[in-house]
């Protein structure tokens, strides 16, 4: 895969989980794992999935909306899988590991209404991608494209 697309999603979905730029270690260990491990072969890539991946590179915003669609209609996408890299790495490098552990105190009330308006978010987040991602979906499911005949292995 390009490696510009790669920084660029390691870029927007570090800002969407912990809305910093990530560090250079970050960047390297996230284009180190897609190289090493061949992703694009194990985590069977479909056309909705690359769609799915080049739209949530676009920005923090659009990568929200499409974890949020993944979370409830494509459990198993290859977006989540690159997210919880993505994750999984910044937990285990500084800075950003300070942002995830970082907890606020706050009284009940705030904590509450902070819950209420995350949970508005999400629900908002994912009507939208629904109406925007659907219909994708279902042209992709439909279009008739020449499919590759799968290997048997002998």
């Amino acid at each position: 895969m390009n490696t510009t697309q790669l920084e660029r999603e390691c870029l927007t979905y570090t800002q969407y989980l912990i809305g910093q730029m990530p560090s250079p270690y970050v960047v390297n260990r996230y284009l180190d794992f897609h190289q090493k491990l061949d992703t694009m072969t194990s985590l069977r890539f479909d056309a909705f999935d690359e769609f799915l991946v080049g739209v949530s590179a676009r920005g923090a915003f659009w990568a929200s909306m499409t974890d949020s669609y993944a979370s409830v209609f494509r459990k198993d996408s290859v977006v989540r899988k690159k997210l919880v890299v993505t994750l999984a790495l910044l937990e285990c490098a500084a800075p950003s590991f300070e942002a995830l552990d970082e907890v606020e105190v706050r009284s009940p009330m705030v904590t509450s209404i902070s819950l209420a308006w995350r949970a508005a978010k999400y629900v908002f987040l994912l009507g939208s991608a629904a109406v925007v991602f659907t219909p994708v979906r279902v042209a992709m499911v439909f279009s008739w494209k020449p499919r590759a005949e799968p290997v048997l292995e002998r």
